[in-house]
């Protein structure tokens, strides 16, 4: 591997990482017995017909590749993720933000829903959870490869930074008081919508100082929602 390169692995996010053309493409190395897989062979058509270099890997040294088992037969060296700076993001109308959410997968999964529902432009604190790592872009199927993603201030300074330019910052917390389809429709011209971790969820500064503290209401037993749910369900409410 190249000094500074990232490990991409499995078929959808090799697919994306390739497709958006983002990131300096070094080598592919695909499972040598996937001809019987149909994915696997059009991933190879795919890589072929934009003249990218492949190599063939048993499952072994896939595994060295990438250590891990969810390669699905494909394991990707490329360049680093091109972050943005959080300054050249601020002429978007919707923003999301993730305070202290430390599980890759759900990292991996809201950006997968900020893909699907047009929040292209994510805030990641530059301390605190996951960056772009491979196992985020596993759990995001690829989506981040789309998404314009910032790391370069704390969730303080991102909510301090949107509201001097006039968003409005809705937080997900279940003692929140406003419901999120009442929030949709005050057609809100620019929003900033904070989803913290499980545990933690959004920091209490960020609750203090929110426009708007929104919860899903709930009719189960449970708890709360997952946060990737969570998250899932308030993008697609105020879109």
């Amino acid at each position: 591997m190249k000094q500074g390169a990232d490990t991409i692995y499995g078929i959808n996010p090799v697919f994306e990482t390739v497709r958006a053309g983002r990131r300096d493409i070094h080598r592919v190395w695909l499972y040598r017995d996937g001809g019987n897989n149909p994915r696997l062979r059009k991933l190879g058509q795919f890589l072929e017909a934009r003249s990218i270099r492949v190599e063939a890997a048993d499952r072994a040294q896939l595994y060295d590749l990438c250590g891990t088992r969810e390669h699905q037969g494909v394991v990707l060296e490329g360049g680093p993720f091109p972050y943005l700076l959080y300054a050249e993001m601020l002429g978007a109308r919707r923003l999301v933000l993730l305070d202290s959410i430390e599980d890759p997968h759900n990292v991996g999964a809201i950006m997968r829903s900020a893909e699907v529902f047009g929040w292209g432009d994510v805030l990641l604190p530059r301390r605190g959870g996951p960056l772009v790592i491979p196992s985020v872009v596993k759990a995001s199927a690829g989506a981040c490869e789309h998404l314009r993603i910032a790391v370069n201030c704390s969730a303080n300074q991102y909510v301090k930074i949107a509201q001097q330019e006039g968003y409005a910052v809705v937080a997900l917390d279940g003692g929140g008081k406003a419901l999120l389809e009442d929030i949709a429709n005050l057609a809100l011209e620019k929003l900033l919508l904070v989803v913290g971790g499980e545990d933690s969820g959004v920091s209490q500064y960020i609750l203090n100082s929110a426009t708007h503290v929104a919860a899903i209401p709930q009719a189960g037993k449970i708890n709360s929602l997952n946060a990737s749910v969570a998250a899932a369900i308030a993008m697609y409410q105020l879109r």
